[in-house]
Order: C-alpha cells, then structure tokens, then sequence
C-alpha cells in the first residue's frame, strides 16, 4: 500500500460509512396490477416496482401471474377489473399465505373469498365520509400521526363494496354507517389489506392516502415470515419407529423429543365449496379430509361468499382416527330480508257428538250426550214429517 492509499483511506471508509446510511438495507419490492389505493411506489425509495399492468389487462394478468408470486416480491396491489381468473386469485392467495402482504381494492376483491378480511355482501351506495374507527389504539395513532381523523366524501356518489368484518380482522376506517372501508387481517404468514371502494381519491388527498398505505405495509411487514411453498398448509414431521425390542443408542449430548399425536379431519358443509381454515390456518375447500391436525380441540371456521361464516371453537381431533365436522352456512338473504307476516286461518270448527253412558250418580236427562242425542233424534223427526206432509198435500190436489 503506498501512501497515497494510506492517506485516503481513512477519507474511503467514511464515504463508504455515509453510503450506507443512505441506502435502504433492503428494498420492499412491489407488483401491481391496476389501482394502488392511492400508494405512490415514486414516493419512497426503499420500495421498487417490480412489475406493473393496467387494470383493464386481466388476460396479461394471467399470463404473467408467476411475476406477482415470485419469491422476491414482499407486497402485491391488485386494485383493477376482476376480468382474471380464478386460478391466477387462487395463486395469489397461496403467494400471500407463504409470506407477502396483498392490498385489494374493489372491483378486483370479487375474485377473492377465504383471504379477505371482510366477506362481500353486494354493493351500495358510497357513504358522506370515512372516520378513524378506533382512534385511540397504539396501532390508528401510529398510521394516523398527523393526519386528519375524518374523511370527507367529496365527489357524488359511487357504487363501493358492503362488507362484513370476520372474525380477527382490524377495521383501521369505516364509513359513517359503520362499514369498513379499510381493513385487515393475518392470512397465514401473510396479510390481506381491503380498501373496499374503488377510490380514495374521493375522500383524501393522494398524499394522505399514500401516507396512510405506507405506514400500514410497513407494520404488517416487520411481523411477516415467509416460507417456501408446500403441497400443506402446516408441512407435518414424519414419525420416527423403533423396532420393537430393540433399543436406539443416544449419540453425546442428543435430546429427544416426543413429537405430538396428530388425526385427520374430514369436513364438510351445506352448500358445498365453503373456505377451511383451522385455527386460521387456510386448508382449501369443502368437502376435504385434513391429515396432520396435531390432537385436542381445534377451531374451525368456514366461509362462502355469500353467507354467513360458520364457526365452531371445540372441535376434537383425535390420533389415529378420522374425526368429522360438518358446517351449515346460512345464506346473508335470511337475515337481511324482512319476514313477511303470515295471516292466521281461520279455524273450522266440526262438533261431533259423542254419546256417553249415563252415570251412575244422575238420570239420563242429566247426561249432557243424551240430551244432543234426543234433540236430534226430535230434529230428524220434525223434518221427516214435515216432508211426508208436503209429499201428501201434493197428492191430494186434483
């Protein structure tokens, strides 16, 4: 090293120091297809865009679906048309349970069931503006540090997603009737973020809403693990066997561990093709038997767009047995329609005479039957003569 070397290399070391404070240590890479939510990726320069289409492009969307789920990409916006099919959904879901953040607007949630964080429940009418929904937790003061607690509409009104929380999810706004309008929840070791409008231009600035999403992604970043894909949900250890009277020989300073007793579960539903999710873990559609579920009592819920979520808290699993849970989901109609009232029918009331023997106590004019019973005799006999009589009278006449 000569010394002009020397010299500078206390200068080099610095200026290599400096560039790595400006540097992101690790940039959140993005795939978007249509809408952002009002996300600007040009904002921020530890996100990079990956890949992008319109959202008018479902059949590209298709076509290029490996690009959104590759394992380098950490969060993927999907705000355009639902003009792809179910299968490039289906692969963003299993993308996202492995480990990334998905942020869905509508129209483009209709193409996604079991991972949203709220279940669809037709459209309506906009609301006259969005509110923090709890703004005192650690987590609205956090996202919303500086901005405004109530949201405006501004624009006239427009057709946006009625939706209905499920069970775990964090609606962070809601719309003045109480709808979420953005809301969130765990999907496996990813998260599902719903706007459930299709433009939050028209009640926040794009500043506001790309603050809002930014600080969003980010906490739901820190508590991602992703994990590579698997043919199960929860890949489960395969047991090891002893032969029987032979004793295994402990190497040095080897624990060992007993590895819990797991069953399988086949479960089912009325109408078929219902979302399962253990213990929130996603395990596909009914009908479907499960093998792998670790003993004791589960959590089973199932979901159908559509319908109401079923759920049951104390399912018991059992080693070495198939165990059964079978779910009715009611559809969202029965409850949201009005009964109509039904009309009583008039009642038709038929007396039949009952004859009763006399008792012992009383004479048979007291017998409340013989009474019914001579009158009508009398009756019959009245109207027989009468019509004898008539007949008579008729003959007589020259």
């Amino acid at each position: 090293m000569n010394n002009l070397e020397k010299t500078n290399r206390p200068f080099i070391l610095l200026l290599f120091a400096a560039l790595l404070l400006v540097v992101p240590a690790g940039a959140v890479n993005t795939a978007i297809y249509g809408d952002t939510a009002g996300f600007n990726a040009g904002n921020h320069t530890d996100f990079v865009v990956m890949y992008s289409l319109p959202g008018s492009s479902g059949a590209d969307f298709d076509a290029n679906a490996d690009r959104y789920t590759n394992s380098s990409v950490n969060v993927i916006f999907i705000g355009g048309n639902d003009a792809f099919s179910p299968v490039t959904a289906g692969k963003i879901e299993q993308a996202v349970f492995r480990g990334k953040v998905l942020v869905l607007t509508y129209t483009s949630n209709h193409k996604f069931d079991g991972s949203l964080p709220a279940s669809n429940a037709g459209s309506a009418p906009t609301g006259q503006s969005l509110v923090v929904t709890k703004p005192d937790t650690p987590l609205s003061q956090e996202i919303f540090a500086g901005l405004s607690s109530n949201y405006t509409n501004s624009t006239p009104p427009f057709s946006r997603e009625s939706a209905i929380p499920r069970k775990g999810a964090v609606t962070l706004l809601s719309y003045d009737n109480n709808d979420p309008a953005l809301i969130y929840w765990q999907y496996g070791n990813g998260y599902v973020i719903e706007w459930t409008l299709n433009n939050t231009g028209s009640f926040m600035t794009g500043g506001e809403a790309d603050t809002i999403n930014y600080r969003l992604i980010n906490y739901l970043l820190k508590s991602v693990v992703p994990v590579t894909a698997s043919t199960t949900p929860v890949p489960t250890p395969e047991p090891t066997t002893t032969p029987l009277n032979q004793t295994p020989a402990p190497g040095p300073s080897v624990s060992y561990t007993t590895q819990p007793l797991t069953g399988n579960l086949s479960v089912f539903s009325s109408p078929d093709g219902a979302n399962i999710l253990i213990d929130g873990i996603y395990y596909g559609k009914t009908p479907a038997t499960i093998s792998g579920i670790p003993s004791g009592n589960h959590i089973v819920r199932l979901t159908l767009s559509g319908y109401h979520d079923y759920e049951s808290n104390n399912v018991g699993v059992f080693p070495d047995r198939i165990n059964q849970v079978f779910g009715t989901l009611i559809p969202l109609s029965v409850t949201q329609q009005t009964p109509v009232p039904t009309t009583a029918a008039t009642p038709i009331i038929i007396a039949i005479p009952v004859t009763q023997q006399p008792t012992q106590t009383g004479g048979m004019l007291e017998n409340p039957g013989v009474v019914a019973g001579i009158i009508g005799v009398v009756t019959a006999s009245i109207g027989a003569a009468a019509t004898i009589y008539t007949h008579m009278s008729k003959i007589k006449k020259p």
